[in-house]
């Protein structure tokens, strides 16, 4: 279904819903196909309920306004910081960094600068039409081209391979100032006491019991081999292929790590496959196990499912009712069950099949576009935002492990949000190296970043599995 629009994403997910109702009253269940169907439709909706929550942009005078910002006191342009800004100052900056990153990424890519001429050529004539407030300092440049742009900056390329997934994007950010950091943790809380003068020496003195939370950035990395000549007779047309594969791989390795990450030595998951449902078709995943593949990208971080394991607070949920869900949530410590602060994941069989066809379950479409619904989230349940993520699998065990033998169960998980932080750790990196004698340009992206619980351990995350999938 082509979804354009928010109103085409509100329509969905009531199509979604009424069917799902018109088939339980018929007393049907959802084949493979209709599952298939529903699950893509679910992301695409997903997707588009993402992009209008997101805050509403100033106008592009307002924008193209602070350009100012680049321009030096003597009048000349500071270019690279032009180029490097990551905020889009209004339309014509942010199409001027689309054409370096361009030009640049070509010239990187082939020796000989093949293709990078007809892109030259736009970016002089783009810039031929810039804002007043820098218009004079181009067009004052005695070289407009080949030096006046640098060469080896991709600043679109880099603030593109950081693209949080609706999943990642709902816990909060931390940039790290260093690979490593460090919280203190208090265990143990100061005790409170009625006050009088009469009992005031009798108060007795108690202190926080401090230990600490240590946090390491891991790195995830992505990596294309391109033949040159190919490459060079289809560059401009390749260039959106290569910065999508980098972009989707980071973004899923993350995605799936958060879910199903683990760094004990008895991975929570005896994986010999891989395949989330919602990226399956791809490809993508190594089939090779997680308990020897050091560079499996579930070996990052203690992803949401290992953690509610150490916690116990994972529970067989095959009941899959609200009353259910209810005791699912109810594992969690006291502090952390505040409803708005809960999320719930959901793979997109248990969306589908389950929760759509719950009186409780409001999705976006019952509350409209202006409720205040988590970016990304597609309903609530109890007060929880729900987001469906592919990363839930759907080839799980009755237990809630992948075996190899059992893979007819997937589950959902209950996290407290403010508990958990993506920490983020460097920008985004691309190098970019050509084999001589192999005639092979291999490009590689790079993040570094990882989950940190901040409530060192405690329930604040709880499991949900042995939900039945067909």
């Amino acid at each position: 279904m082509d979804i354009q629009t928010k109103d085409d994403a509100l329509r969905v997910l009531s199509e979604i819903k009424s069917e799902q109702k018109r088939l339980a009253e018929a007393n049907r269940d959802l084949n493979d196909n209709v599952i298939e169907k529903m699950a893509a439709d679910l992301k695409d909706a997903q997707q588009k309920i993402a992009e209008m929550a997101a805050p509403k942009v100033e106008t592009v005078s307002e924008k193209e306004a602070t350009l100012r910002y680049h321009v030096k006191a003597d009048g000349s342009l500071d270019v690279a910081g032009l180029v490097n800004d990551e905020t889009d100052r209004g339309e014509w900056h942010a199409e001027f960094k689309r054409l370096v990153d361009d030009r640049n990424f070509t010239k990187m890519l082939t020796r000989d600068g093949r293709g990078s001429d007809a892109l030259e050529a736009k970016l002089h004539e783009h810039m031929s039409k810039a804002p007043k407030v820098i218009q004079r300092a181009f067009s004052d440049a005695s070289n407009v081209g080949e030096t006046f742009i640098p060469d080896l900056l991709l600043p679109e390329l880099r603030k593109k391979l950081y693209v949080p997934t609706a999943l990642e994007a709902a816990f909060p950010s931390l940039n790290m100032p260093g690979k490593e950091v460090r919280f203190p943790f208090a265990n143990n809380k100061v005790s409170p006491f009625l006050k009088n003068a009469a009992t005031w020496t009798s108060i007795t003195a108690t202190d926080d019991t401090l230990s600490q939370i240590s946090a390491t950035a891991k790195s995830f990395g992505a990596r294309i081999t391109a033949d040159e000549d190919t490459v060079a007779d289809s560059v401009v047309p390749a260039l959106d292929y290569f910065r999508d594969s980098l972009t989707t791989a980071l973004s899923a390795g993350v995605e799936s790590a958060i879910m199903n990450g683990d760094t004990t030595d008895a991975h929570a998951d005896l994986h010999t496959t891989a395949s989330p449902r919602l990226w399956s078709e791809s490809g993508r995943w190594d089939t090779s196990s997680v308990t020897s593949a050091a560079g499996d990208h579930r070996r990052a971080f203690i992803g949401l499912r290992a953690a509610a394991y150490d916690a116990s607070t994972g529970r067989d949920a095959a009941a899959m009712n609200y009353a259910d869900i209810l005791k699912t949530r109810s594992s969690l410590d006291g502090g952390y069950q505040a409803a708005n602060d809960l999320l719930m994941i959901v793979s997109p069989i248990v969306m589908t099949k389950y929760l759509l066809q719950l009186a409780e379950t409001k999705t976006l479409d019952v509350f409209g576009p202006a409720a205040g619904i988590l970016n990304g989230s597609i309903g609530k349940l109890g007060g929880m935002d729900i987001i469906v993520s592919g990363a839930m699998t759907d080839d799980l065990s009755a237990s809630g492990v992948y075996d190899g033998s059992d893979t007819d169960h997937t589950g959902y998980v209950i996290v407290h949000r403010p508990s958990w932080v993506m920490g983020n750790y460097k920008p985004q990196t691309i190098d970019i190296d050509r084999e001589i004698t192999k005639g092979q340009i291999e490009i590689v992206g790079t993040r570094r970043c990882t989950l940190i619980d901040m409530s060192n351990g405690a329930k604040s995350v709880a499991y949900g599995y042995n939900v039945e999938k067909a």
